[in-house]
């Protein structure tokens, strides 16, 4: 098994203190706060010049190598995620069903409810349907391994799909893998935190999914953001770990909980950020008028929406569309044996109140990314637009 907990690293402390002399504002109420000690607001004028850079629109340029996907025409994508109720994939699939049909491809996503007899199921009906590829859209494959030696022997490719980070290396099992900028991410949560309180040292209450792939490394960045790039005593106050299937029932009463437990947290980071939405209630109940953030990753519409309600501060967004892209481009490579792209990861932008606007009002998923990445990937595929 891979180590899952490869972290992005920084020298943003060290540019910090190089920039000791330098002011700056931030969207949430600027820096240069009297009492703040000098050496606190290089290290907030650092993590605030990171956030800027990521605040603009991403490049299309480079998205990988040429294919030419018309021989997969008429074959069958099956598709498996964690939790097909769940938003992300309410509009991720549809997504990748739709660039799926521009290169005739036929697309199904199977119902899985979040438990690991469904991710079976899952395996035995795509097999049985001879599907020509298996998207493991979520549920992580060591945890798989005997329905993905199945799949292989039965010459269908397993691809896991957003689970590992953009530094890992795929499974010997699953060499074809689409990555996500996971710890990059929550790297970017936490330096928006450290931004956000002005020099204050973050206590942050962080809310982990240990079921998921990523869990552990987002974790990590966050706790050596804490440690090294931001103010003397902060650190993970308190830790809150959530299954997918248990968020709506669990997260809004560990976060009152926690809250009312330590009056110092001052910070919420949830890993991902449909998590938000169980833990702002919570954070309502038990401290109404206390001024806490949230600061999250993955750039949920709904999410998304709430940016202009206060609570909510950030979203390092990852746009569900281009990750679509990413996914289908992985697995037509996959389908034509061609080899994996070193490409194969979206890219994010940090969305707050100075450029929410772009996405629409409400926001739309997918806008705010420029309009020039979809025609990028039919050219780079041979497709017509």
């Amino acid at each position: 098994m891979r180590i899952r907990s490869r972290v992005l690293g920084g020298t943003a402390l060290v540019l910090a203190l190089a920039l000791s002399g330098c002011s700056g504002s931030s969207d949430a109420g600027g820096s240069g706060d009297e009492g703040v000690s000098e050496e606190a607001q290089a290290i907030v004028d650092a993590a605030k010049q990171e956030i800027d850079s990521y605040k603009e629109v991403p490049s299309s340029d480079d998205l990988g190598e040429p294919i030419d996907v018309s021989s997969l025409k008429g074959e069958t994508i099956f598709s498996i995620p964690i939790d097909a109720r769940n938003e992300f994939y309410q509009e991720s699939e549809p997504a990748m069903a739709k660039i799926a049909e521009k290169a005739g491809v036929k697309y199904t996503t199977f119902p899985a409810d979040g438990t690991q007899t469904s991710y079976q199921q899952g395996f035995a009906q795509a097999i049985a349907q001879d599907a020509s590829v298996i998207l493991l859209n979520g549920p992580l494959p060591e945890t798989l391994e005997p329905q993905i030696k199945e799949a292989t022997e039965a010459g269908i490719p397993v691809v896991p799909l957003h689970l590992s980070d953009s530094e890992e290396e795929p499974l010997e099992a699953t060499p074809y893998e689409a990555f996500a900028p996971f710890n990059l991410g929550a790297r970017l949560s936490t330096l928006y935190a450290v931004q956000d309180l002005k020099g204050e040292p973050v206590k942050a209450l962080v809310i982990e999914v240990s079921s998921t792939g990523p869990s552990d490394g987002m974790v990590k960045t966050i706790e050596d953001v804490l440690a090294n790039e931001a103010p003397e005593g902060s650190e993970i106050s308190e830790k809150i770990n959530s299954q997918v299937s248990d968020w709506s029932t669990e997260v809004q009463g560990a976060v009152q909980s926690a809250l009312l437990k330590d009056p110092e947290i001052n910070a919420v980071i949830p890993i991902y950020d449909s998590i938000a939405l169980f833990a702002i209630p919570g954070i309502q109940q038990a401290e109404g008028d206390r001024n806490i953030g949230v600061y999250s990753f993955n750039g949920t519409t709904s999410v998304l929406g709430i940016l202009d309600d206060g609570v909510m501060r950030v979203n390092v967004a990852e746009n569900p569309d281009w990750v679509s892209y990413v996914n289908l481009d992985t697995a037509f490579r996959a389908m034509l044996d061609s080899g994996p792209s070193d490409k194969a990861s979206g890219p994010v932008r940090v969305i707050d109140k100075s450029n929410l606007s772009e996405l629409g009002d409400p926001p739309v998923a997918g806008k705010g990314f420029g309009d020039e990445y979809q025609g990028a990937f039919l050219a780079m595929w041979g497709i017509e637009e």
